[in-house]
């Protein structure tokens, strides 16, 4: 069976498509099949241009702010025709003469540019010809083109934005995560939907479940309930219900851990937690604006200080485990197809790392897993929706 192929938006990032463009090559090193999106009169010459800068040996994470240029002296012309076949192999650019910017209306926009980059990728992923995309678009006009053309896995109700936090065990002896553990916690929902109802909540626990045991290995993952404490009677009535319901109902394929309060994200107290999109997308900012912000503080206490490789390397360690870019986007679970969200400020190795993750989710069969578990917990679903 030949690999997946996937789309990618050309048109997403802050930077665009330039970003896009060096990931698109980047990708096509990393063995990956895509489809790049977007006005080819823009990127054909743009795709010659990284590769020739790729070609004479420079590197393509910096200098995004302006096109990549390369001297035609220091220009490997081995390199470039190895580049060149690859590219040809596995990067085809598929036109879309339009933009959707942040500034539209996401559902008028979405209506009204069909020939968009963002609508023509994913109608890619509809028509089947690719199985997934990734954009740093308008994460509001990717969450209607994807329920609008993409639809909904049977019996899902509303489908959820899951990110991922880095955690540290607070085991004294805890070793590094094999097979069968994570070193993130799953948090959904983390924006798609403002306003929940108990039924919304107890489908984001099965779903989020499912991505933990495929793309984990954790045979049975522990659930919990994002709250402001983790004591009976804690929370909003949205919260007892649902927790009510999870203890109501124990489900073989997870373990509800009960109530848990936003640091257990950071920590093994859970492998899942579920909560509504507006609790979940302001976690994500503030524990990204945290991690930028402790990273900044610690090179400031350590400027000018001669620090030992070991700690060097340690702290290096220790960014690379909680920079973004690392997992690349946030998929949107419960739509039929793959569809991953990205920053706007993306850097080419994210939306690498976004392509990677859409290749990962089909390979191992992710739509049907959770249709499958979905159907597993109907009774569950059906309590759920006299809740009110």
């Amino acid at each position: 069976m030949s690999p997946a192929r996937l789309s990618l938006d050309a048109f997403g990032t802050d930077l665009r498509p330039e970003v896009e463009l060096r990931a698109a090559v980047l990708a096509a090193e990393a063995g990956l099949s895509l489809d790049l999106v977007g006005d080819r009169a823009l990127l054909e010459p743009g795709l010659a241009r990284v590769l020739r800068a790729r070609a004479a040996g420079l590197e393509l994470e910096s200098g995004l702010d302006r096109p990549i240029q390369a001297e035609p002296a220091a220009i490997d012309d081995a390199r470039l025709a190895a580049l060149e076949a690859a590219l040809a192999e596995r990067v085809a650019i598929v036109h879309a003469p339009d933009q959707i910017t942040m500034d539209e209306s996401p559902a008028r926009a979405v209506r009204a540019k069909p020939a968009s980059s963002m609508l023509v990728a994913v109608d890619r992923v509809a028509s089947g010809a690719t199985t997934g995309i990734v954009s740093a678009g308008s994460s509001g006009a990717l969450l209607a083109a994807g329920l609008f053309r993409l639809g909904r896995i049977s019996g899902v109700d509303r489908p959820a934005i899951l990110t991922a936090f880095p955690r540290v065990s607070l085991s004294m002896n805890a070793a590094a995560p094999q097979v069968g553990s994570s070193d993130r916690t799953l948090v959904l929902d983390a924006g798609a939907n403002v306003d929940c109802r108990p039924l919304n909540l107890v489908q984001f626990a099965v779903m989020g479940a499912v991505v933990a045991r495929v793309a984990s290995g954790i045979e049975r993952p522990k659930v919990g309930l994002l709250c402001n404490g983790s004591e009976p009677g804690k929370g909003t009535a949205l919260t007892r219900q649902t927790h009510e319901l999870l203890q109501r109902w124990p489900s073989a394929a997870f373990e509800y851990v009960g109530l848990v309060e936003p640091g257990a994200v950071f920590g093994d107290t859970c492998d899942v937690a579920v909560c509504d999109g507006w609790t979940g997308n302001m976690l994500l900012k503030l524990g990204e604006g945290a991690m930028v912000s402790w990273s900044a503080m610690l090179r400031e206490q350590l400027r000018g200080e001669s620090l030992s490789p070991a700690i060097a390397s340690a702290l290096s360690s220790l960014e690379a485990r909680v920079d973004p870019s690392s997992t690349g986007g946030a998929p949107l679970i419960g739509v039929d197809g793959t569809l991953i969200i990205c920053h706007g400020a993306s850097r080419p190795r994210a939306l690498v790392n976004a392509l990677l993750m859409a290749r990962q989710a089909d390979d191992r069969k992710l739509g049907e897993a959770l249709a499958g578990a979905l159907g597993d917990h109907q009774g569950l679903f059906d309590d759920a929706r006299v809740q009110r």
